[in-house]
Parts: structure tokens; C-alpha cells; sequence
């Protein structure tokens, strides 16, 4: 079953400030994503304290995913994550093989990893020995827009070549925050797209938007019609989905 929020979507415009009120209400305006048989049962810091626990049994590191607080900083990363593990090459993703994943707000990390710092950046990475420790990971995301006074045609390519910008700084910030390992890539990517791409990373959801609506896989059916208000390019289609549902439920 899938909830389909009919809305128009551009890669820049799916900026929730700009929605009206009946549909920031029903995206959970300024919240992160509540997972349901997380947050509703441990609080919004439950993915983490699971995640942690889990890369502790696994003697591996965790990467945490930071979801910002602010919405439209939650729709840039949600699409360059999905951009990245929908799309990303084996040796960009061959690096994740050796963490566990996990969305989170800083301030969630921070109830279960004090010293994780401050700030927003794109990941955390917290090695898990006794006393976990945190290590930020960041880099600029590209993000200029296409040149408008172009032909569609050449936008659709600018916006192609500005997709594959974005995943290789991603693929360089994890080669040069997880290690470059140059054993086994292709299977180990393989191991990766099968955990992360077919279900989402503990603390989001995959989403699916076109430029009449967005579709949160997982959830039942609820149209809302404001169809035929944007582009959006192939390979940003698919995202994970920072925002919260609760509302929606109450």
C-alpha cells in the first residue's frame, strides 16, 4: 500500500515554506520522520540507539544520515541521497558496506552520542567502542540551477551533469571518510543496493516524486490534487523522505 501526496515537485521546489497550509500541515511541517515501531514506541532518538546497538553487535561503525531542521535543507539532502543510492557507482557505494546507516537529527544523535558535535553537517560518523565518538563528515552539495533562457533540451542535460556532480562529492566524502578499499567493489555495492536501496536506512522513508505528486512507499493511498506544477529529473525522483507523517495519522 502507498500514500500519494499530489503535489507539484521540481528538484528545487519542494521547498515546504512555499506549500500551502493543508499540505505543510500534512507533511509535519519542521519534524523529522517518524518510522512507524520507532518513534511511537522509543521516542524520535529510537533509530539511533537500534542503529548503534546494532553496528556494536557487528563491530562496525555507524553513519549517520543528518536530517536538517530546516525543510527545504531536508528536501536537498533527502533527493542527493537518493540520487546517490539509486545512481551511484560501485565505487561510491562500496564504502557503506563497512557501516551501518541510520537518518537522524542531530539532536537525536546527540541523546545517544553527546560529543557529536554541533552544526548540521550532511553525515556523522561514530565509531562504536565503549564510548561511541563522533566524527563529522561534510562537503558543499552542488546544487546551481539550470540556465532558463536555454532549450529544454539543454536543461534537461545541465540538470543530468549537475545529478552526477552531486553523487561524485558524496562518493569522494565516503571514499575519504570511510576508507577507499578497492577489494571485492562491485560485490560489495551489490551488498550495499540490497540493504539501502530496495528499504530505506532506519530513521526515512523512500519517496517517489513526479510533477504531480509524491508517493511515500510503504504508505496506504491518500490523494491530494495539485497536479501539474513541476519537473522533476529522472534520477532525482526517488528520495528519502525526512519529513514526519504524524499528523497526518491523528
Amino acid at each position: 500500500m502507498k500514500r500519494r501526496h499530489l503535489l507539484g515537485a521540481t528538484v528545487a521546489g519542494l521547498a515546504v515554506s512555499a506549500w500551502p497550509e493543508f499540505i505543510r500541515t500534512a507533511f509535519g511541517e519542521g519534524e523529522g520522520c517518524d518510522v512507524p515501531g520507532h518513534q511511537g514506541a522509543g521516542g524520535p532518538a529510537a533509530p539511533v540507539k537500534e542503529a548503534l546497538q546494532r553496528a556494536k553487535q557487528l563491530k562496525r561503525r555507524l553513519l549517520v544520515f543528518i536530517i536538517p531542521l530546516s525543510n527545504e535543507l531536508k528536501n536537498e539532502r533527502g533527493h542527493a541521497f537518493g540520487e546517490l543510492l539509486n545512481h551511484g557507482g560501485d565505487a561510491d557505494l562500496a564504502p557503506l558496506s563497512d557501516v551501518e546507516v541510520v537518518c537522524a537529527t542531530l539532536a537525536d544523535l546527540k541523546k545517544v552520542v553527546p560529543d557529536a558535535g554541533d552544526g548540521e553537517p550532511l553525515m556523522v560518523l561514530v565509531h562504536t567502542q565503549s564510548t561511541p565518538t563522533a566524527t563529522p563528515l561534510d562537503t558543499p552539495l552542488p546544487v546551481d540551477p539550470p540556465d532558463a533562457t536555454t532549450s529544454w533540451e539543454e536543461r534537461r542535460k545541465q540538470e543530468d551533469a549537475l545529478i552526477v556532480r552531486r553523487i561524485a562529492a558524496l562518493g569522494a566524502l565516503l571514499r575519504k571518510g570511510l576508507g577507499a578499499d578497492e577489494r571485492k567493489v562491485e560485490a560489495r555495492a551489490a551488498g550495499v543496493r540490497a540493504r539501502l536501496v530496495k528499504q530505506p536506512p532506519a530513521g526515512a522513508r523512500w519517496a517517489s516524486a513526479s510533477g504531480c505528486g509524491v508517493t511515500i512507499e510503504g504508505e496506504q493511498n491518500r490523494p491530494m490534487m495539485a497536479c501539474g506544477m513541476g519537473h522533476v529529473p529522472e534520477k532525482s525522483r526517488r528520495f528519502l523522505y525526512f519529513f514526519s507523517l504524524q499528523r497526518e495519522r491523528a
